[in-house]
Order: structure tokens, then C-alpha cells, then sequence
């Protein structure tokens, strides 16, 4: 229990720093690669005390997920960070977090016994997802955001965070060695830095070192290690169909406090209603 604690904390602190990068003026993309470079230093450092002088645990087929997971991930915060400049920090959560229903379905499909879901919450769930994401742009949030930008931000993250919840599921399924999570935690951040590294000096035409963004992208990148981290832990300990839903209310709950709280945000009758829908859903998915 300490470790899905400890996750939903982490996961919790990056959520809220991108909604940060937002509001300071902080070149996000700077900031998402040097938080890969931190990760992945926190991963070898990890790995050595855990165990490394036993060699490299790692086989073909966990390098070539951790690749494939490196850039989902580089992706995910991408697009994390443009949906909670333009969403918000609580809109952009509650898409990332109801994606729990991926991981679940899709190990119920592909790995063995793993419980049966239950449909009908799912559907509870979609539902909700879509009362949450789904703001008609009006005005001036219009011409910005364009007739579907608000929706389509969230639910490319969705189904990224879904995605990406389901490879650590399956890749944790096949560790044996003591070691292996913090191996694989830290070949996957490894991957992940390459790729936003090389993505930053694409998308910025022009390219400025900042202490801000290098500060910011420090810590994003120790929340981001440990979510990934503790997430491995926890699933180790606990049954997915305990540990997640858990994991997502938890991080929806507290992140939309803050966003209430410190920065003001404001949620539509609709989106609150979509918010207990989803809890509702979430409990139903699992009892």
C-alpha cells in the first residue's frame, strides 16, 4: 500500500508541474528532455543498488518494449503538457486517469488469468470521459483552440496514458530478477530521453538553455521515475484490479483540488457530474 501511496504522490507532482510550466512561461519540451536525462540517471543509480553487479537482466524482447515505451512516454508527456496549457490541470488528469479501463481490458485479453471486466462500467466510464473532455469552444477559445482541439488533446492522452499503463503491466509480468525493475525503468526512460531529445531540436526553431526549465525538468523527472517506479513495486504486491483504480481516483482527486485551489480552475456543471460518474464507474469496473 505505501508504494501505490508513493505513486499517486509522484504521479500527482508531474500532473501539476506542466499546469506550472503553463502559467510560468517554462519551454515545456526543455523541460520534458531534461526530465528523461534525470529519470534515467535515477534509473542506473537505482539499478546499481539493486543489484547490477549480477549483470544485465534485461533480454531482447524487454529492450524492444522499453524502446516503444520510451517514445509512447516522450509522447504522452508531449501532449500532456499542451492539453493541461489549454484544458487544465483537472481536465487533462481525469483523461489521463480513466484510461485504467485500457490497461484492464486489454490484460483480460492478452495475459492470463487476469479477471473478466465488467462492460457496463466501462461504458459508465467512456461516458464520463466524454462529459469531462467535451467543452464547446465559444468566442475566443474557438478561434484558439479550434471546433474539436479542446476534445481531441485529452483523448490523445487517454489513450497514450492507457497504452502506456498496459506495457508496464505486461512488461512486469514477465520480471523475474530482483533487479529487473529498476533495469527496465531506467532503459525505458533511457529511450525516452533520446527520443525528446531529439524531438526538442526539431520542433524548436529557436533553441535557448534555461535554469527554469532545466530546475523544473529536474523535478518532473524524479516524480516521473518514481511514478514509473513505485507503479512497478506496487504491482507486484497488489492485483491490478486493486491497484489501479486506486491509483487513478486517488490522482484525480488530489490534482483537481489543487487545480481548484491553487490556480483557480474552474470545472462546468457538466464536468463535475462527469467527475462522480467516473468514480462511480471506477468502483463499479472493480466490485
Amino acid at each position: 500500500m505505501l508504494y501505490l501511496l508513493l505513486a499517486i504522490v509522484c504521479a500527482a507532482t508531474y500532473s501539476v508541474l506542466f499546469k506550472l510550466f503553463a502559467c510560468r512561461d517554462v519551454d515545456s519540451l526543455q523541460a520534458i528532455a531534461f526530465n528523461y536525462l534525470t529519470a534515467t540517471i535515477l534509473g542506473v543509480l537505482l539499478s546499481v543498488g539493486g543489484g547490477l553487479e549480477g549483470g544485465l537482466v534485461l533480454g531482447a524482447g524487454e529492450w524492444l518494449l522499453s524502446a516503444l515505451m520510451g517514445i509512447m512516454f516522450m509522447a504522452a508527456f508531449v501532449l500532456m503538457a499542451r492539453s493541461t496549457a489549454l484544458s487544465g490541470v483537472a481536465v487533462t488528469t481525469v483523461a489521463a486517469r480513466v484510461s485504467l479501463i485500457i490497461p484492464v481490458v486489454c490484460s483480460y485479453l492478452f495475459l492470463p488469468d487476469q479477471m473478466e471486466p465488467r462492460w457496463g462500467a466501462i461504458g459508465v466510464i467512456v461516458l464520463a470521459l466524454i462529459m469531462v473532455i467535451w467543452t464547446p469552444s465559444k468566442g475566443e477559445t474557438k478561434s484558439r483552440r479550434g471546433p474539436l482541439g479542446g476534445m481531441l488533446l485529452p483523448l490523445s492522452v487517454f489513450l497514450l496514458f492507457g497504452a502506456n499503463n498496459f506495457c508496464l503491466k505486461w512488461a512486469q509480468s514477465g520480471l523475474e530478477a530482483e533487479s529487473a525493475a529498476s533495469q527496465l525503468t531506467a532503459a525505458i526512460f533511457l529511450f525516452a530521453a533520446l527520443a525528446s531529445g531529439g524531438y526538442y531540436f526539431v520542433a524548436q526553431k529557436e533553441r535557448h538553455f534555461s535554469w527554469r526549465a532545466l530546475g523544473g525538468g529536474i523535478v518532473l523527472g524524479a516524480s516521473n521515475f518514481f511514478t514509473t517506479y513505485f507503479m512497478l513495486l506496487g504491482l507486484e504486491r497488489l492485483p491490478s484490479g486493486v491497484f489501479f483504480p486506486i491509483y487513478h481516483i486517488g490522482i484525480v482527486a488530489l490534482v483537481t483540488t489543487v487545480g481548484v485551489l491553487l490556480f483557480a480552475e474552474r470545472l462546468r456543471p457538466r464536468q463535475l457530474l462527469g467527475l462522480v460518474v467516473a468514480a462511480a464507474g471506477i468502483v463499479a469496473f472493480f466490485v
